[in-house]
C-alpha cells in the first residue's frame, strides 16, 4: 500500500470516526436536553408549588396578623374607654363635691339673708310702731287743740 492509499484510507476512517463521534455527541446532546427539561420542569412544578404554599403561608399569617391588630385595637379602645370612664366618674364626683358644698354654702347664706331680713323687718316694724304712735299722739293732740279752739 502506498502512502497516498494510507492517507486516504486514514481520511476515510477519520471521517467514520467524526462521523460517530458527533452521532454520539448528537445522542448525548439531546439525552441531556430531555434530561434537562425534565429537569427543569420538575424544578418549575416544584418552585409553583413552593410558591403556592408561600402564598398561603402568606395569607394565613396576614389574617393572624389582622386577627390580632383587631384584638389589640379592641382590647386598647376598650381599656382607653374604662380610663376615660373613670377619669370622667372621678371629674363627676369632684364636681359634684364642689356643687354639694356651694349649695351648702348658699343655703347658710340665704338662712342669714332671711334672718337679716327678719332682723330688718322687726326694726321697720318697731320703727313704724313708734311713728304711728307718734303720729297718733300728735293726730290726738291736734285734735284737742282743733275741738277746744273751736269751743273758744
Amino acid at each position: 500500500m502506498s502512502a497516498v492509499q494510507l492517507q486516504y484510507i486514514l481520511a476515510s476512517v477519520k471521517q467514520v470516526v467524526q462521523a460517530d463521534i458527533s452521532k454520539q455527541t448528537k445522542f448525548q446532546t439531546a439525552a441531556l436536553e430531555a434530561r434537562l427539561t425534565a429537569v427543569s420542569d420538575s424544578l418549575n412544578s416544584k418552585l409553583n408549588s413552593v410558591c403556592e404554599n408561600l402564598k398561603t403561608e402568606v395569607k394565613r399569617e396576614n389574617e393572624k396578623l389582622a386577627a390580632s391588630l383587631t384584638n389589640q385595637f379592641w382590647e386598647g379602645n376598650e381599656k382607653l374607654t374604662q380610663e376615660l370612664s373613670l377619669e370622667v366618674q372621678t371629674e363627676i364626683q369632684d364636681r359634684s363635691k364642689v356643687i354639694e358644698l356651694l349649695t351648702k354654702d348658699t343655703e347658710i347664706r340665704l338662712v342669714k339673708i332671711n334672718e337679716n331680713i327678719d332682723t330688718v323687718s322687726a326694726g321697720i316694724g318697731e320703727r313704724i310702731a313708734v311713728h304711728v304712735s307718734k303720729t297718733r299722739k300728735e293726730l290726738e293732740r291736734n285734735t284737742q287743740e282743733v275741738n277746744q279752739s273751736l269751743r273758744h
